[in-house]
């Protein structure tokens, strides 16, 4: 019985905190970009639902931490509390629904980014810039299992690369350059028969056209997040870390991806879980007001943190190993602490 009212009520406060944040971002967000958005009534409504998409994977964290503590005050003010507690109930007990709500909308939200191929906040973005119909890249320069390549024009929407040089090197060896004109990627690899090899042996080079498919797993979509460093998915981010981990490279940026998307969210729900044990049974013996300044100064808190340890792991001021990891291990040493504690 008290698991469907606590986990109702939460869930219900979540939803109209929610959506509120949504509209309102989007409302803001709306009034400030509609001069640079195109007069398609068709981009204008997708440019609403990626950008909406895209708030909702920053905002809900949030939501989940203020919702909870609605939820915790209203139990408080009702006496409805320390009514739970007096016929047996404990605050472990209380605290299950409380975390499931926070721990299923967490899993859910990582899980869209964990299959989505594209990024909301990019899409968003192409369609202000008038790019939504193609995306075009050129001039990219990357290391890839001992060989250097260099892509003249990359079309990742049609998935096409065009005036590729492929050196292939062994040690610091030059050995045979590709010349190829026009490549597709089909069936994870990238294919082409417009390919010229030029074969350096005993310092002579011998030109012969050939087929050859190469880049095995190198998206079009990597590629291009490689280049342009853009706002990743977890599903590219984890491909092309993947892809990258044994080369000679950083991958500092994607790893900061990974954690950004990962361990702030799982982070707000520890917070929520040690604001509850530690909220107040009874309003007229506690101080609601210092309580919920302290709650939301945390919240703050965290949500700066991770903001600024964001920024610093992408400019490669601080390992996002240690930046990330860190607080979180700080912050669950507390939520256990607590949670043994009561």
């Amino acid at each position: 019985m008290y698991f469907k009212i606590l986990f109702s009520n939460y869930f219900k406060n979540f939803l109209i905190i929610f959506s509120s944040l949504i509209m309102f971002f989007m409302f803001m967000d709306f009034m400030l970009n509609k001069a640079k958005l195109p007069n398609s009534a068709n981009l204008q409504v997708l440019y609403v639902f990626y950008n909406s998409a895209n708030a909702a994977l920053l905002i809900y964290p949030l939501a989940l931490l203020l919702s909870a503590l609605i939820t915790i005050i209203t139990l408080v003010k009702k006496n409805e509390m320390i009514a739970f507690l007096s016929i047996g109930y404990s605050l472990k007990l209380l605290l299950k629904p409380i975390l499931s709500v926070s721990l299923i909308v967490t899993l859910f939200f990582i899980f869209i980014q964990s299959i989505s191929n594209t990024s909301f906040r990019d899409n968003a973005q192409s369609i202000i810039n008038g790019k939504y119909f193609s995306n075009i890249n050129k001039n990219l320069f990357f290391k890839f299992n001992n060989n250097i390549i260099y892509i003249k024009k990359l079309d990742v929407v049609n998935k096409t690369a065009y005036n590729m040089k492929v050196y292939l090197m062994d040690g610091a060896k030059l050995v045979n350059i590709y010349n190829i004109k026009k490549a597709v990627f089909q069936n994870d690899s990238w294919k082409s028969d417009s390919i010229t090899l030029n074969s350096i042996t005993n310092n002579k080079i011998i030109n012969q056209k050939i087929n050859l498919s190469f880049l095995k797993g190198f998206k079009p979509d990597i590629l291009n997040k490689l280049e342009s460093k853009q706002s990743m998915t977890l599903k590219i981010a984890f491909q092309t870390l993947y892809l990258l981990q044994k080369e000679n490279i950083n991958i500092n940026f994607i790893k900061t991806y990974i954690y950004n998307a990962i361990i702030p969210p799982i982070s707000f729900v520890l917070l929520i879980m040690i604001i509850f044990l530690k909220a107040p049974i009874h309003s007229r013996i506690s101080n609601i007001s210092l309580y919920i300044s302290l709650s939301l100064f945390s919240a703050i808190i965290l949500w700066s943190l991770f903001l600024l340890v964001n920024k610093m792991s992408i400019g490669g001021i601080i390992s996002p190993d240690l930046a990330f990891i860190t607080p979180f291990v700080i912050l669950l040493s507390i939520a256990i602490y607590y949670f043994r504690k009561i």
